[in-house]
Protein backbone atom coordinates (compact mmCIF):
# COMPACT_ATOMS: atom_id res chain seq x y z
CA UNK A 1 0.00 0.00 0.00
CA UNK A 2 1.06 3.53 -0.91
CA UNK A 3 -0.42 6.69 1.25
CA UNK A 4 -2.70 8.75 -0.73
CA UNK A 5 -0.70 11.96 -0.60
CA UNK A 6 2.04 10.86 -1.80
CA UNK A 7 0.79 9.16 -4.49
CA UNK A 8 -1.24 12.44 -5.11
CA UNK A 9 2.41 14.30 -5.10
CA UNK A 10 3.71 11.86 -7.37
CA UNK A 11 0.94 12.47 -10.45
CA UNK A 12 1.02 15.70 -9.67
CA UNK A 13 4.52 16.08 -10.16
CA UNK A 14 4.57 14.05 -13.33
CA UNK A 15 2.28 16.16 -14.66
CA UNK A 16 3.91 19.55 -13.61
CA UNK A 17 6.83 18.31 -15.42
CA UNK A 18 5.13 16.63 -18.80
CA UNK A 19 2.87 20.23 -18.74
CA UNK A 20 6.09 22.18 -18.20
CA UNK A 21 7.58 20.66 -21.20
CA UNK A 22 4.32 20.85 -23.22
CA UNK A 23 4.19 24.47 -22.56
CA UNK A 24 7.93 25.05 -24.05
CA UNK A 25 6.85 23.25 -27.13
CA UNK A 26 4.27 24.82 -27.79
CA UNK A 27 5.46 28.22 -28.01
CA UNK A 28 5.09 29.71 -30.90
CA UNK A 29 2.66 27.75 -31.98
CA UNK A 30 -0.09 29.29 -34.95
CA UNK A 31 -3.79 28.87 -34.97
CA UNK A 32 -5.52 27.13 -37.49
CA UNK A 33 -8.74 26.21 -38.81
CA UNK A 34 -11.24 27.47 -36.06
CA UNK A 35 -8.52 28.40 -34.00
CA UNK A 36 -7.85 30.85 -35.85
CA UNK A 37 -11.05 32.28 -36.24
CA UNK A 38 -11.58 32.31 -32.15
CA UNK A 39 -8.79 34.13 -31.80
CA UNK A 40 -9.45 36.82 -34.55
CA UNK A 41 -12.89 36.86 -32.29
CA UNK A 42 -11.17 37.55 -29.85
CA UNK A 43 -8.70 40.01 -31.28
CA UNK A 44 -12.25 42.01 -32.40
CA UNK A 45 -13.69 41.38 -28.63
CA UNK A 46 -10.79 43.71 -27.85
CA UNK A 47 -11.64 46.33 -29.67
CA UNK A 48 -15.13 45.75 -28.22
CA UNK A 49 -16.45 44.04 -31.76
CA UNK A 50 -18.42 41.79 -31.74
CA UNK A 51 -19.07 40.64 -35.54
CA UNK A 52 -16.89 39.86 -38.09
CA UNK A 53 -16.45 42.96 -40.06
CA UNK A 54 -15.97 42.51 -44.26
CA UNK A 55 -14.72 45.08 -46.40
CA UNK A 56 -17.20 44.37 -49.09
CA UNK A 57 -20.14 44.52 -47.77
CA UNK A 58 -21.85 47.67 -49.62
CA UNK A 59 -20.50 45.79 -52.79
CA UNK A 60 -21.55 41.81 -51.74
CA UNK A 61 -24.72 42.34 -49.25
CA UNK A 62 -24.94 38.81 -49.29
CA UNK A 63 -21.44 38.14 -48.18
CA UNK A 64 -20.77 35.47 -51.12
CA UNK A 65 -16.88 36.21 -51.01
CA UNK A 66 -16.73 36.22 -47.47
CA UNK A 67 -13.17 34.60 -46.37
CA UNK A 68 -15.19 31.81 -44.08
CA UNK A 69 -17.28 29.13 -45.16
CA UNK A 70 -21.19 29.49 -44.33
CA UNK A 71 -20.88 27.05 -41.84
CA UNK A 72 -18.75 29.14 -39.57
CA UNK A 73 -20.57 32.35 -39.66
CA UNK A 74 -24.46 34.05 -39.91
CA UNK A 75 -25.74 37.05 -41.62
CA UNK A 76 -27.72 38.64 -38.87
CA UNK A 77 -29.05 42.50 -39.66
CA UNK A 78 -26.45 42.67 -42.59
CA UNK A 79 -23.38 41.68 -40.44
CA UNK A 80 -21.74 38.08 -40.12
CA UNK A 81 -21.88 36.85 -36.78
CA UNK A 82 -19.49 33.92 -35.75
CA UNK A 83 -21.26 30.26 -34.98
CA UNK A 84 -18.61 30.52 -32.24
CA UNK A 85 -20.44 32.69 -29.04
CA UNK A 86 -17.87 35.75 -28.19
CA UNK A 87 -18.52 34.23 -24.59
CA UNK A 88 -14.50 32.85 -24.38
CA UNK A 89 -13.06 35.18 -26.64
CA UNK A 90 -14.82 38.15 -24.64
CA UNK A 91 -13.62 36.40 -21.41
CA UNK A 92 -9.74 36.10 -22.53
CA UNK A 93 -9.57 39.42 -25.23
CA UNK A 94 -7.92 41.19 -22.18
CA UNK A 95 -5.36 38.91 -21.72
CA UNK A 96 -4.79 38.39 -25.88
CA UNK A 97 -4.43 42.24 -25.71
CA UNK A 98 -2.18 43.11 -22.80
CA UNK A 99 -0.37 39.95 -22.53
CA UNK A 100 -0.18 37.91 -25.74
CA UNK A 101 -1.21 34.53 -26.24
CA UNK A 102 1.31 33.26 -23.16
CA UNK A 103 -1.05 34.98 -20.78
CA UNK A 104 -3.73 32.74 -22.24
CA UNK A 105 -2.11 29.04 -21.95
CA UNK A 106 -1.11 30.21 -18.13
CA UNK A 107 -4.79 31.19 -17.80
CA UNK A 108 -6.30 27.74 -19.03
CA UNK A 109 -3.45 26.12 -16.80
CA UNK A 110 -5.24 28.01 -13.84
CA UNK A 111 -8.39 26.67 -14.86
CA UNK A 112 -7.55 23.16 -15.58
CA UNK A 113 -5.57 22.60 -12.50
CA UNK A 114 -8.52 24.86 -10.84
CA UNK A 115 -10.91 21.85 -12.12
CA UNK A 116 -9.12 19.10 -11.24
CA UNK A 117 -8.69 20.89 -7.48
CA UNK A 118 -12.62 21.56 -7.55
CA UNK A 119 -12.90 17.90 -8.47
CA UNK A 120 -11.29 16.46 -6.07
CA UNK A 121 -13.44 18.20 -3.21
CA UNK A 122 -15.75 16.03 -4.48
CA UNK A 123 -15.21 12.97 -3.31
CA UNK A 124 -11.20 13.47 -2.34
CA UNK A 125 -10.84 10.23 -3.87
CA UNK A 126 -7.17 10.59 -5.59
CA UNK A 127 -7.95 7.74 -7.74
CA UNK A 128 -10.63 9.99 -9.50
CA UNK A 129 -8.31 13.11 -9.14
CA UNK A 130 -5.93 11.04 -10.92
CA UNK A 131 -8.00 9.94 -13.68
CA UNK A 132 -9.25 13.12 -14.28
CA UNK A 133 -5.93 14.54 -14.49
CA UNK A 134 -4.17 11.86 -17.35
CA UNK A 135 -7.75 10.07 -18.34
CA UNK A 136 -7.75 11.37 -21.73
CA UNK A 137 -5.90 13.91 -24.05
CA UNK A 138 -8.01 16.87 -22.95
CA UNK A 139 -4.61 18.90 -21.38
CA UNK A 140 -3.56 19.28 -24.82
CA UNK A 141 -6.25 22.53 -25.11
CA UNK A 142 -4.51 24.00 -22.03
CA UNK A 143 -1.73 25.33 -24.96
CA UNK A 144 -4.46 26.25 -28.13
CA UNK A 145 -6.96 28.98 -28.27
CA UNK A 146 -10.06 26.67 -27.67
CA UNK A 147 -13.07 27.10 -25.24
CA UNK A 148 -12.67 23.48 -24.50
CA UNK A 149 -11.08 24.34 -21.34
CA UNK A 150 -13.46 26.81 -20.23
CA UNK A 151 -15.88 24.31 -20.54
CA UNK A 152 -14.11 21.65 -18.67
CA UNK A 153 -13.47 23.88 -15.67
CA UNK A 154 -17.46 24.76 -16.22
CA UNK A 155 -18.43 20.98 -16.33
CA UNK A 156 -16.56 20.46 -13.27
CA UNK A 157 -17.79 23.47 -11.36
CA UNK A 158 -21.77 21.82 -11.75
CA UNK A 159 -20.43 18.55 -10.51
CA UNK A 160 -19.33 19.78 -7.49
CA UNK A 161 -22.32 22.29 -6.94
CA UNK A 162 -24.68 19.07 -7.77
CA UNK A 163 -22.69 17.13 -5.22
CA UNK A 164 -22.84 20.30 -2.88
CA UNK A 165 -26.86 20.32 -3.27
CA UNK A 166 -26.50 24.03 -4.77
CA UNK A 167 -28.56 22.67 -7.81
CA UNK A 168 -30.21 25.58 -9.00
CA UNK A 169 -26.63 27.45 -9.89
CA UNK A 170 -25.69 23.96 -11.44
CA UNK A 171 -28.47 24.31 -13.23
CA UNK A 172 -27.73 27.89 -14.83
CA UNK A 173 -23.94 26.97 -14.97
CA UNK A 174 -25.14 23.50 -17.30
CA UNK A 175 -27.48 26.14 -19.81
CA UNK A 176 -24.64 28.36 -19.86
CA UNK A 177 -22.59 25.22 -21.83
CA UNK A 178 -25.13 24.10 -23.56
CA UNK A 179 -25.72 27.20 -25.00
CA UNK A 180 -22.13 27.33 -25.98
CA UNK A 181 -21.86 23.70 -27.15
CA UNK A 182 -24.88 22.10 -27.82
CA UNK A 183 -23.14 19.02 -27.26
CA UNK A 184 -23.10 19.25 -23.78
CA UNK A 185 -26.26 18.90 -23.97
CA UNK A 186 -25.87 14.84 -24.07
CA UNK A 187 -23.64 15.00 -20.54
CA UNK A 188 -25.77 17.40 -18.64
CA UNK A 189 -28.98 14.94 -18.70
CA UNK A 190 -26.51 12.31 -16.87
CA UNK A 191 -25.19 14.13 -14.14
CA UNK A 192 -27.85 13.57 -11.55
CA UNK A 193 -26.87 9.78 -12.14
CA UNK A 194 -23.32 10.46 -11.24
CA UNK A 195 -24.55 10.80 -7.65
CA UNK A 196 -26.51 8.36 -4.83
CA UNK A 197 -29.48 11.20 -4.67
CA UNK A 198 -31.63 11.45 -7.45
CA UNK A 199 -34.40 13.95 -5.31
CA UNK A 200 -32.56 17.00 -7.11
CA UNK A 201 -33.09 15.94 -10.49
CA UNK A 202 -36.33 17.86 -11.16
CA UNK A 203 -34.52 21.03 -9.17
CA UNK A 204 -32.03 20.83 -11.59
CA UNK A 205 -33.88 20.19 -14.71
CA UNK A 206 -36.02 23.21 -14.23
CA UNK A 207 -32.93 25.63 -13.71
CA UNK A 208 -31.63 24.51 -16.83
CA UNK A 209 -34.60 24.78 -19.21
CA UNK A 210 -35.37 28.08 -17.85
CA UNK A 211 -32.61 29.73 -18.80
CA UNK A 212 -32.53 27.69 -21.92
CA UNK A 213 -36.22 29.54 -22.61
CA UNK A 214 -34.34 33.26 -21.67
CA UNK A 215 -31.17 32.35 -24.26
CA UNK A 216 -33.81 31.11 -27.12
CA UNK A 217 -35.70 34.28 -26.55
CA UNK A 218 -32.97 36.52 -26.75
CA UNK A 219 -31.32 34.83 -29.36
CA UNK A 220 -34.75 34.50 -31.68
CA UNK A 221 -34.89 38.47 -31.38
CA UNK A 222 -31.62 38.76 -31.77
CA UNK A 223 -30.90 36.49 -34.85
CA UNK A 224 -34.08 34.88 -36.00
CA UNK A 225 -33.10 31.54 -35.05
CA UNK A 226 -34.95 29.38 -32.30
CA UNK A 227 -31.25 27.23 -31.57
CA UNK A 228 -28.00 28.67 -30.88
CA UNK A 229 -25.88 29.62 -34.22
CA UNK A 230 -23.74 26.63 -33.79
CA UNK A 231 -26.57 23.89 -33.67
CA UNK A 232 -28.37 26.03 -36.34
CA UNK A 233 -25.44 25.97 -38.75
CA UNK A 234 -25.12 21.99 -38.27
CA UNK A 235 -29.09 21.04 -38.29
CA UNK A 236 -28.52 19.10 -41.71
CA UNK A 237 -27.99 15.15 -40.12
CA UNK A 238 -26.51 13.41 -42.56
CA UNK A 239 -25.62 9.47 -41.11
CA UNK A 240 -21.53 8.71 -42.07
CA UNK A 241 -20.07 5.98 -41.21
CA UNK A 242 -16.51 7.57 -41.91
CA UNK A 243 -17.28 10.23 -39.31
CA UNK A 244 -18.48 7.62 -36.76
CA UNK A 245 -15.74 5.31 -37.06
CA UNK A 246 -13.21 8.14 -37.00
CA UNK A 247 -14.73 9.40 -33.68
CA UNK A 248 -14.68 5.89 -32.27
CA UNK A 249 -10.73 5.38 -33.26
CA UNK A 250 -9.81 8.78 -31.33
CA UNK A 251 -11.80 8.30 -28.56
CA UNK A 252 -10.48 5.07 -27.80
CA UNK A 253 -6.81 6.09 -28.46
CA UNK A 254 -6.75 9.09 -26.49
CA UNK A 255 -9.56 8.57 -23.66
CA UNK A 256 -8.12 5.52 -21.39
CA UNK A 257 -10.42 6.10 -18.79
CA UNK A 258 -13.18 4.86 -21.49
CA UNK A 259 -11.60 1.66 -22.12
CA UNK A 260 -10.80 1.51 -18.20
CA UNK A 261 -15.09 1.74 -17.78
CA UNK A 262 -15.33 -1.09 -20.50
CA UNK A 263 -13.41 -3.04 -18.31
CA UNK A 264 -15.13 -3.00 -15.60
CA UNK A 265 -18.40 -2.78 -17.05
CA UNK A 266 -17.80 -6.45 -18.82
CA UNK A 267 -16.23 -7.17 -15.27
CA UNK A 268 -19.72 -6.44 -13.59
CA UNK A 269 -21.93 -8.06 -16.31
CA UNK A 270 -19.72 -11.60 -15.18
CA UNK A 271 -20.14 -10.95 -11.63
CA UNK A 272 -23.81 -10.18 -12.38
CA UNK A 273 -23.49 -6.73 -10.51
CA UNK A 274 -24.04 -4.36 -13.53
CA UNK A 275 -23.83 -0.56 -12.88
CA UNK A 276 -26.73 0.68 -14.93
CA UNK A 277 -25.52 4.07 -14.43
CA UNK A 278 -22.52 3.17 -16.57
CA UNK A 279 -24.85 1.53 -19.18
CA UNK A 280 -26.55 4.59 -19.89
CA UNK A 281 -23.36 6.34 -19.68
CA UNK A 282 -22.03 4.00 -22.35
CA UNK A 283 -25.38 4.31 -24.81
CA UNK A 284 -25.35 8.01 -24.52
CA UNK A 285 -21.68 8.17 -25.84
CA UNK A 286 -22.59 5.85 -28.44
CA UNK A 287 -25.52 7.92 -29.24
CA UNK A 288 -23.21 11.04 -29.18
CA UNK A 289 -20.85 9.75 -31.36
CA UNK A 290 -23.45 8.39 -34.17
CA UNK A 291 -25.50 12.00 -34.00
CA UNK A 292 -21.90 13.89 -34.63
CA UNK A 293 -22.12 16.15 -37.27
CA UNK A 294 -18.25 15.67 -38.07
CA UNK A 295 -15.09 14.91 -36.81
CA UNK A 296 -15.15 18.05 -35.01
CA UNK A 297 -11.37 18.76 -36.18
CA UNK A 298 -8.17 18.85 -34.21
CA UNK A 299 -7.64 15.04 -34.39
CA UNK A 300 -8.73 15.08 -31.01
CA UNK A 301 -12.72 13.52 -29.48
CA UNK A 302 -13.48 17.50 -28.12
CA UNK A 303 -17.08 16.32 -28.85
CA UNK A 304 -17.24 13.53 -26.44
CA UNK A 305 -14.40 15.22 -23.59
CA UNK A 306 -17.64 16.36 -21.62
CA UNK A 307 -18.35 12.85 -20.40
CA UNK A 308 -14.45 11.65 -19.09
CA UNK A 309 -15.38 13.39 -15.65
CA UNK A 310 -18.99 11.38 -15.46
CA UNK A 311 -17.07 8.09 -16.58
CA UNK A 312 -14.77 8.46 -13.52
CA UNK A 313 -17.78 9.38 -11.06
CA UNK A 314 -19.77 6.47 -12.22
CA UNK A 315 -16.82 3.89 -11.66
CA UNK A 316 -16.21 5.22 -8.13
CA UNK A 317 -19.72 6.07 -7.07
CA UNK A 318 -19.36 3.54 -4.71
CA UNK A 319 -15.53 3.97 -3.66
CA UNK A 320 -14.64 5.08 0.11
CA UNK A 321 -11.93 7.99 0.78
CA UNK A 322 -9.16 5.97 1.97
CA UNK A 323 -5.62 7.12 3.62
CA UNK A 324 -3.72 4.38 0.81
CA UNK A 325 -3.62 3.21 -2.68
CA UNK A 326 -3.41 -0.12 -3.77
CA UNK A 327 -0.24 -0.64 -5.99
CA UNK A 328 -2.59 -2.27 -8.24
CA UNK A 329 -4.31 0.99 -8.58
CA UNK A 330 -0.66 2.56 -8.31
CA UNK A 331 0.36 0.47 -11.25
CA UNK A 332 -2.40 1.26 -13.46
CA UNK A 333 -2.61 4.86 -12.92
CA UNK A 334 0.85 5.13 -13.74
CA UNK A 335 0.90 2.90 -16.92
CA UNK A 336 -2.62 5.11 -18.54
CA UNK A 337 -0.39 8.31 -16.95
CA UNK A 338 2.42 7.78 -19.47
CA UNK A 339 0.21 6.51 -22.04
CA UNK A 340 -1.71 9.88 -22.00
CA UNK A 341 2.22 11.62 -21.79
CA UNK A 342 3.48 9.97 -24.93
CA UNK A 343 -0.32 10.60 -26.63
CA UNK A 344 0.03 14.07 -25.90
CA UNK A 345 3.50 14.36 -26.85
CA UNK A 346 2.35 12.73 -30.02
CA UNK A 347 0.22 15.56 -30.69
CA UNK A 348 2.31 18.55 -29.97
CA UNK A 349 4.70 17.17 -32.60
CA UNK A 350 1.78 17.17 -35.22
CA UNK A 351 0.66 20.61 -33.99
CA UNK A 352 4.53 21.77 -34.55
CA UNK A 353 4.25 20.56 -37.68
CA UNK A 354 1.15 22.65 -38.51
CA UNK A 355 2.26 25.16 -37.08
CA UNK A 356 5.37 25.13 -39.05
CA UNK A 357 3.49 24.61 -42.16
CA UNK A 358 1.43 27.49 -41.39
CA UNK A 359 4.30 29.90 -40.49
CA UNK A 360 5.95 29.38 -44.03
CA UNK A 361 2.79 29.72 -45.95
CA UNK A 362 1.62 32.96 -44.04
CA UNK A 363 5.25 34.75 -44.43
CA UNK A 364 5.13 33.62 -48.26
CA UNK A 365 2.14 34.83 -48.79
CA UNK A 366 3.10 38.82 -47.09
CA UNK A 367 5.81 38.80 -49.95
CA UNK A 368 3.64 38.59 -52.09
CA UNK A 369 2.95 42.05 -53.80
CA UNK A 370 -0.86 41.74 -54.56
CA UNK A 371 -3.41 42.61 -51.05
CA UNK A 372 -6.34 41.42 -52.56
CA UNK A 373 -6.01 37.51 -52.53
CA UNK A 374 -8.67 34.80 -53.71
CA UNK A 375 -8.83 31.84 -52.19
CA UNK A 376 -11.04 28.19 -53.15
CA UNK A 377 -10.79 26.33 -50.18
CA UNK A 378 -11.85 27.21 -47.25
CA UNK A 379 -9.05 25.50 -45.12
CA UNK A 380 -6.62 27.16 -46.94
CA UNK A 381 -8.62 30.51 -46.43
CA UNK A 382 -8.51 30.10 -42.16
CA UNK A 383 -4.92 29.91 -42.63
CA UNK A 384 -4.63 33.13 -43.86
CA UNK A 385 -7.17 34.64 -41.20
CA UNK A 386 -4.48 36.53 -39.50
CA UNK A 387 -3.40 38.64 -42.88
CA UNK A 388 -6.21 40.27 -42.35
CA UNK A 389 -4.61 42.78 -39.99
CA UNK A 390 -2.25 42.92 -42.30
CA UNK A 391 -3.25 45.10 -44.83
CA UNK A 392 -4.06 41.82 -46.76
CA UNK A 393 -7.83 41.45 -48.58
CA UNK A 394 -8.58 37.85 -48.75
CA UNK A 395 -11.87 36.54 -50.63
CA UNK A 396 -12.97 32.47 -50.73
CA UNK A 397 -14.87 31.03 -53.76
CA UNK A 398 -17.63 29.14 -53.45
CA UNK A 399 -18.90 26.37 -55.03
CA UNK A 400 -21.42 28.16 -56.90
CA UNK A 401 -19.87 31.53 -56.98
CA UNK A 402 -20.48 33.77 -60.04
CA UNK A 403 -18.07 34.68 -62.43
CA UNK A 404 -19.68 37.73 -63.12
CA UNK A 405 -20.39 39.27 -59.32
CA UNK A 406 -17.07 38.64 -58.56
CA UNK A 407 -15.82 40.40 -61.08
CA UNK A 408 -18.41 43.51 -60.76
CA UNK A 409 -17.19 43.13 -56.97
CA UNK A 410 -13.46 43.87 -58.06
CA UNK A 411 -14.64 46.31 -60.59
CA UNK A 412 -16.51 48.49 -57.80
CA UNK A 413 -13.10 47.98 -55.31
CA UNK A 414 -10.61 49.52 -57.98
CA UNK A 415 -8.42 46.15 -57.83
CA UNK A 416 -6.25 46.84 -61.06
CA UNK A 417 -4.69 42.69 -60.07
CA UNK A 418 -4.97 40.07 -57.64
CA UNK A 419 -3.42 36.89 -56.64
CA UNK A 420 -5.57 33.30 -57.36
CA UNK A 421 -4.18 30.86 -54.40
CA UNK A 422 -5.30 27.58 -55.04
CA UNK A 423 -4.33 23.98 -52.81
CA UNK A 424 -4.98 21.06 -55.21
CA UNK A 425 -6.93 19.43 -55.99
CA UNK A 426 -8.58 22.15 -56.82
CA UNK A 427 -12.84 21.78 -56.76
CA UNK A 428 -13.13 24.86 -58.78
CA UNK A 429 -10.86 27.67 -60.19
CA UNK A 430 -11.26 31.06 -62.25
CA UNK A 431 -10.94 31.71 -66.28
CA UNK A 432 -8.22 32.48 -68.25
CA UNK A 433 -10.10 36.22 -68.65
CA UNK A 434 -12.06 36.89 -66.23
CA UNK A 435 -14.74 39.36 -68.03
CA UNK A 436 -16.38 42.79 -66.14
CA UNK A 437 -19.52 43.19 -67.73
CA UNK A 438 -21.10 46.46 -68.49
CA UNK A 439 -17.38 47.72 -68.83
CA UNK A 440 -15.87 50.79 -70.99
CA UNK A 441 -12.23 50.38 -70.83
CA UNK A 442 -9.72 47.15 -69.37
CA UNK A 443 -12.51 44.98 -69.22
CA UNK A 444 -11.23 41.84 -67.99
CA UNK A 445 -9.05 40.43 -65.88
CA UNK A 446 -6.04 38.25 -67.24
CA UNK A 447 -3.98 35.50 -66.33
CA UNK A 448 -0.25 35.83 -66.48
CA UNK A 449 1.55 33.81 -64.65
CA UNK A 450 1.11 30.41 -62.52
CA UNK A 451 3.97 30.03 -59.76
CA UNK A 452 4.45 27.32 -56.94
CA UNK A 453 4.01 29.19 -53.50
CA UNK A 454 7.69 28.34 -51.86
CA UNK A 455 8.56 27.18 -48.59
CA UNK A 456 5.39 25.83 -48.49
CA UNK A 457 5.70 22.20 -47.58
CA UNK A 458 2.38 21.92 -49.84
CA UNK A 459 1.74 22.31 -53.73
CA UNK A 460 0.41 25.41 -53.46
CA UNK A 461 0.16 27.67 -56.44
CA UNK A 462 0.05 31.33 -56.90
CA UNK A 463 -1.71 32.47 -60.39
CA UNK A 464 -1.46 36.56 -60.67
CA UNK A 465 -4.33 38.15 -62.61
CA UNK A 466 -3.91 42.01 -63.92
CA UNK A 467 -6.82 44.15 -65.22
CA UNK A 468 -6.37 44.77 -69.18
Amino acid sequence: MIQSKKAIGFFFSLAFLAFLSFYFSARGLLPFTDFALIEWQMKLAGQTIFYLPYLHQIQDPSFSFFPLPDLFFQLTNGKAHSTFPNFYPFLFSPLLKFFGTVSITVAQLILFSGAIYIFHQIKKDVVSTVLLLFGSSLPIYIFLIHETILIFFLEILVLFLFSRNRVTIAGILSALMIWIRPEMSMVMVLVPFCFSNHSRILRFGISILFVLSIFVLGNLYTTGSFFPLRMAKNSDFQFRLETIFYLTKIWIGQVPIFLLSCFFFLRSSVSKQISFPLILLLLVTVVTISLAPNTGGHNTPRYLYGFVPLYILILRKDSEMIPVLSYRWMFALTLISLYTIWNLNGQMKELKKISKFQANTLNEIRKLDDSMLLFNNSDFSFVALPLLQENKDLLLLRKDYDQQDLAELLQKENIKSFTFLELPPSPFTLPENLIIPNCPHKCSFRKTKTLSLPNTLLPITQTQYLRK
